[in-house]
Formats: C-alpha cells, structure tokens, sequence
C-alpha cells in the first residue's frame, strides 16, 4: 500500500509538471505534447489509485461466467494480455515515430521515461495470460517491476523540469 501510494503521488506529481511545462513552452507543438503527456500521466495516477486493472479483471470474469465460457477463456485472456497490448505499442509507436519525433529528439528523458512505462504496462498486463507466467518469474519480474515504474515517473518528471530550465535560461 505504501509502494502504490507512493506511485499514486509521483503520477500526480508528473502530471502537474508536465501541465506545467504545456503552460511554459514557447511552441504551439510541444505545448500539445505536455498535455497530452499530463493527461495520460493522471489516467495513470487514477489506475493506480483505483486498481482499475482489477476491477476490469472482475468484470470480465463475471462475463465469461455469465456468458458459460469461463471454461473456455484462454483465448481471451491472450487477446487482451497479449494481443491488445501489442498493437497499442505498436500503434503508438507508429504515432509517436512519425507525429512525435520532432518532440521527442528535443526531449529524449521524455522518450525513455515513456518507454519505461509502455514496457512496464505492458509486462503487468501480459500477467492476465497465464502461461506466460512462468517467463515472467524467470525473469524476475516482481523484482523489478516497481524500479522500471519508478524510473520512468522519474524520468518523465525530470524531462519536464529540465524544459521548464532550458526556457527560463532562453529568456
């Protein structure tokens, strides 16, 4: 509880600086990257407040029961651990390689953080398949899963600082 609180706040906290640094930019471009940025970062901060991921894994679960393929819910678990997530990756990747790229060459922290959290949201949602489960302990996973999440907030907080330095210094 205290890891996931802690999360909760330096989520809320990179928001607000990102926020920060839309209002701060001198570019119309950038100005709608850090607020899309922040707009993600308090989805992310409600996600974690909330354990939303558990409450949709119940809901689910009442589907595949109510609708008689609980039995049968394999599939599905690897379309929504695996498949899902890989073709959001991929399309934002897209998104990001060809709308973003001017952004994120002058904000390269931003980047990494991001990629931090794409490959730590990712890592957590592909648990609902169980069979890559044993892969995931043979990496040690749960070792370092709250690392890769902290890193990326922090590198996330800290590309935004660094914009707000590198405007007041251009002033």
């Amino acid at each position: 509880m205290a890891a996931r609180a802690l999360l909760v706040l330096g989520y809320a906290a990179a928001a607000w600086v990102w926020w920060r640094a839309s209002s701060k930019t001198k570019l119309k471009a950038d100005s709608f990257w850090w607020r899309l940025g922040a707009v993600l970062l308090f989805l992310l901060a409600l996600n974690k407040l909330f354990a939303l991921r558990l409450v949709f894994e119940a809901g689910l679960r009442a589907l595949a029961k109510s609708g008689n393929w609980y039995d049968r819910r394999q599939p599905v678990q690897f379309v929504v651990a695996i498949v899902l997530p890989s073709l959001c990756a991929a399309l934002t990747a897209i998104f990001l390689a060809t709308r973003g790229r001017v952004f994120f060459r002058r904000h390269l922290s931003a980047l990494f953080g991001w990629v931090m959290l794409l490959l730590y949201l990712i890592l957590r949602q592909s648990q609902e398949w169980k069979p890559v489960l044993p892969w995931l302990h043979a990496i040690g996973y749960n070792d370092w899963r709250l690392a890769l999440e902290a890193g990326g907030i922090l590198l996330v907080v800290f590309s935004a600082l660094i914009s707000r330095k590198a405007v007041k210094n251009a002033v």
